[in-house]
């Protein structure tokens, strides 16, 4: 291991560990009463772990029983009084221990979430662990108010792999899964053109049926799974796929995404539709599942196409089985929120109005309608927390 640099975390002393930290540095001005300890490169220790700064630099203060200065635009994070850098490091182990590492697998790439309830939870990206943070400290607090930026792709921890290389080694993640399939399935999202909702189309004639045309053999597939019908052995890789799950019942979610990617589906938003009208279709507990196959929903790509599509698929579902599954619509639209599946503004976004792009319109209105009582407390949480904010500041 570099000298310049410690295991994530440091009790671990494996020299091949990938979860690598800069060793701390910190530089003492000032004298007297103005005396300060500058933290010198807490921005590049902060980003290994895959939290903002601020945080290490508050837990400092409390655990130091000293003031702190936090300037965020010019990246200066001041612990007022001299404090030796040992001591940083050692206050720096609690704090990964507290904030940073599962409590089940010890792995350091987690997420903090902030839920409605204002309690914090730790969502390990590598064995789904999610675990609650103790609200005690003093951190906790300022946690609360001020979240974790919510990141496009890839959650908290992808932000720091791949910013510059130098993050705790989010190589490591997804246990089980083909973490390189999967970070190529994030980091090409846009690479595939999409129908957006009713935004900005072009409907001309010749613009109609070139869409259709790109999107028919996706479509195809979908609507042969949803429908439930048997059809002649086809080499689609979307028909492939759906007999794979089909015909492995109870197999695990890593055999599936390994098997997507082998037919070239690991990064399409559409081979998602496929998998939950295959995965969920027999399914009596919609909602509970959810939370069983997240990482392996998350895994074909987090962006709003992707999450679209989610939505997309448990719309097809819902529409296979009406009479059992329309009532349920807010529990399993909340399952998707609660799992980080599907964000915030992609249900807000969706919710604004009916769409036949996966469903017949008809249909589309009786699931929104379903939907209504989900819509409304992401609106009024959404509204609350800008109350907050502005109380805050």
């Amino acid at each position: 291991m570099s000298s310049g640099y410690y295991n994530i975390p440091r009790s671990v002393k494996d020299p091949f560990l990938r979860y690598k930290m800069p060793r701390l540095l910190a530089k003492i001005e000032g004298k007297g009463n103005g005396i300060k300890t500058v933290l010198s490169n807490i921005v590049d220790v902060a980003r290994a772990l895959s939290r903002p700064p601020a945080y290490p630099t508050k837990y400092f203060g409390g655990e130091l029983g000293a003031q702190v200065q936090i300037e965020e635009k010019s990246e200066r994070y001041i612990v007022n009084g001299a404090h030796e850098v040992s001591k940083l490091q050692d206050a720096l182990d609690g704090f990964i221990d507290r904030y940073v590492l599962c409590v089940v697998c010890k792995n350091p790439e987690t997420d903090l979430i902030v839920g409605k309830d204002k309690l914090i939870t730790r969502k390990c990206m590598a064995c789904g662990e999610r675990s609650d943070v103790d609200m005690r400290h003093g951190l906790a607090k300022y946690i609360v108010n001020h979240p974790p930026p919510k990141e496009k792709k890839g959650g908290q921890h992808a932000s720091a792999a791949n910013g510059n290389g130098e993050g705790a080694g989010a190589d490591d993640g997804l246990d089980g899964l083909a973490q390189d399939t999967v970070k190529l399935a994030i980091a090409n999202d846009e690479d595939e053109d999409d129908e957006d909702w009713d935004i900005d189309l072009d409907m001309s004639a010749e613009a109609v049926a070139q869409r259709k045309q790109a999107m028919s053999a996706g479509h195809s597939v979908i609507d042969r799974y949803s429908n439930g019908a048997d059809e002649e052995e086809s080499d689609d890789p979307y028909d492939l796929l759906g007999d794979f799950i089909r015909e492995n019942a109870g197999i695990a979610d890593s055999k599936i995404f390994a098997k997507a990617t082998e037919l070239g589906l690991g990064k399409k938003h559409r081979a998602v539709i496929v998998v939950i009208l295959c995965l969920f279709e027999e399914s009596t507990t919609v909602a509970k599942d959810v939370a069983k196959h997240d990482q392996l929903l998350l895994s074909f790509g987090t962006s709003d196409k992707h999450q679209r599509a989610v939505i997309g698929g448990f719309e097809r579902l819902i529409e296979s089985r009406m009479d059992a599954l329309l009532a349920k619509t807010p529990v399993i639209l909340k399952a998707l929120f609660d799992e980080d599946i599907v964000e915030e503004e992609a249900f807000l976004e969706w919710g604004k109005k009916p769409s036949k792009k996966y469903v017949d319109k008809e249909v589309a209105k009786k699931i929104h309608k379903a939907a209504e009582p989900f819509i409304q407390w992401l609106a009024e949480a959404e509204e609350e927390e800008a109350t907050d904010s502005e109380d805050d500041e």
